[in-house]
């Protein structure tokens, strides 16, 4: 037992250590956490800003979406033909340029795409209201405002002692339920309440940094990065459930609760190595001494994090490197699936090809129009958005909740988390993401269904 978490007048006396997690950490918790409220609607300051800057420069934004589309494929293409020595001499190029044939080709394709939505181009299909357009100007523009402010500002939260503080509360907890440190309520909560692109980064940084093992960084990102309360609203109003907003909610956090204990414990995610990215084994030794006082020895371990914190202008350059990588090597391959995706789902008959099998089944429970609605229960892997417009346009409110919860509780969708789970350095295969969607549509369905004929 240390001294300082023995002696609550060695914790007191020493302020400027204390002052040093205290004041980062709550400004990061006030930054990222912290519910606001404007014109009646639950945000967070990041979502403030993000309005704001969407309001005033949507047109410019969509410019800049697009040129960023548009330059990641010409540095991809030059990558790929000539071979530049970038990884050690321009480390940021290289991050920024580095690319595969596969990857080369949907940066290219998000690239045409921009270019045609921007200047009213090329085949119609691609840059409609619900196709491309939509892609660039809602998902792209809100990408790019969050990633550059969650780059630079994240280190409030991870490099001064919050997540290591929030974890010994939530040790026990997280330990027993899904066998994982309790540093990790910190990426749930980050993406409950602001958005479940920064629980991703916040655990890809943590992992890079050897605070998580490949297993439990990829059971953190394919279990807790849910769409954020905000844009849980958002899906409530557009679906037509807004009415038992709370209710489906409530119900939707359940059913994630449900694939987070059953998923951990099973294949894929079971037989990923617990191992640091620098390739030592987990000993499983995060402290649950439950003998010393929770709150003192919270933030003793906070504050010897914070001792160690990155100087201002490396955390910096770190943060320039990891927000330039999403937006050259995520971007554009993003806005492209998602293009196509909701092409394949509302313009083309292979929505209702592959959702034949779904709809046989839900037809059995007297749905009505189950060819409509089955695409909802697949495309979700593609898009997140699809289950959400497609149960804003049936009439029962049974299939209404049920497809509002898949747009919560599916998390992993390709036009975007998907994207940057596969991109950010985890160990994960994109079979095995594939394996894990599957997985989480088949014990959501059924809780969801549940609370739907109890609620109707």
């Amino acid at each position: 037992m240390s001294d300082q978490a023995s002696n609550p007048n060695t914790i007191v006396s020493d302020r400027k250590r204390f002052l040093r997690f205290f004041i980062p950490s709550v400004l990061g918790l006030m930054l990222f956490l912290m519910p606001v409220t404007r014109n009646g609607e639950l945000t967070v300051m990041l979502g403030l800003y993000v309005d704001w800057m969407i309001l005033n420069y949507n047109d410019l934004l969509m410019r800049i979406v697009v040129w960023i589309t548009v330059f990641s494929a010409i540095l991809g293409g030059y990558c790929l033909i000539f071979k530049p020595k970038w990884k050690e001499n321009r480390p940021l190029l290289y991050a920024m340029a580095e690319t595969t044939p596969i990857w080369f080709l949907l940066r290219a394709a998000g690239a045409s795409i921009g270019i045609m939505v921007l200047f009213e181009i090329g085949p119609e299909i691609l840059r409609l209201e619900d196709t491309g357009f939509v892609m660039f100007n809602d998902i792209g523009i809100g990408f790019f405002l969050i990633v550059i402010p969650g780059c630079f500002l994240m280190p409030l939260l991870t490099e001064y002692g919050a997540m290591d503080f929030i974890g010994v509360m939530a040790a026990p907890l997280f330990k027993r339920a899904f066998n994982l440190p309790g540093r990790s309520a910190v990426d749930a909560i980050s993406s409950f309440v602001s958005s479940s692109l920064v629980g991703i980064m916040l655990t890809s940084q943590q992992y890079q940094r050897n605070r998580y093992t490949g297993r439990e960084a990829v059971a953190i990102v394919t279990n807790f990065s849910v769409v954020s309360v905000p844009f849980a609203l958002v899906i409530a109003t557009v679906s037509g459930i807004g009415d038992v907003f709370f209710l489906w909610y409530f119900a939707s956090m359940i059913a994630c609760v449900a694939c987070a204990i059953i998923t951990v414990r099973i294949p894929p995610i079971s037989r990923i190595p617990d191992i640091y990215k620098d390739g030592t084994v987990s000993n499983n030794n995060e402290d649950t001494n439950q003998h010393q006082n929770i709150i003192l020895r919270g933030v003793d371990i906070a504050m010897k994090t914070a001792d160690n914190a990155p100087p201002v202008k490396r955390s910096a350059k770190l943060a320039t490197h990891m927000s330039m990588e999403q937006l050259f090597a995520v971007l554009g391959p993003s806005l492209a699936l998602g293009t196509m995706t909701t092409i394949l789902a509302f313009h083309s008959p292979v929505g209702e090809l592959i959702g034949t099998p779904i709809s046989w089944i839900i037809s059995l429970f007297n749905v009505e129009n189950a060819k409509y609605i089955a695409p909802g229960f697949v495309f979700g892997f593609l898009d997140q958005f699809i289950p959400a417009v497609i149960a804003s346009n049936i009439e029962g409110d049974v299939m209404r909740f049920v497809l509002a919860g898949l747009s919560m509780c599916q998390i992993i969708f390709m036009s975007e988390t998907g994207v940057i789970i596969l991109r950010c350095g985890l160990p994960i295969k994109f079979s095995q993401l594939l394996q894990i969607f599957i997985i989480r549509t088949l014990i959501v369905i059924p809780i969801l269904l549940i609370f739907a004929l109890i609620i109707f």
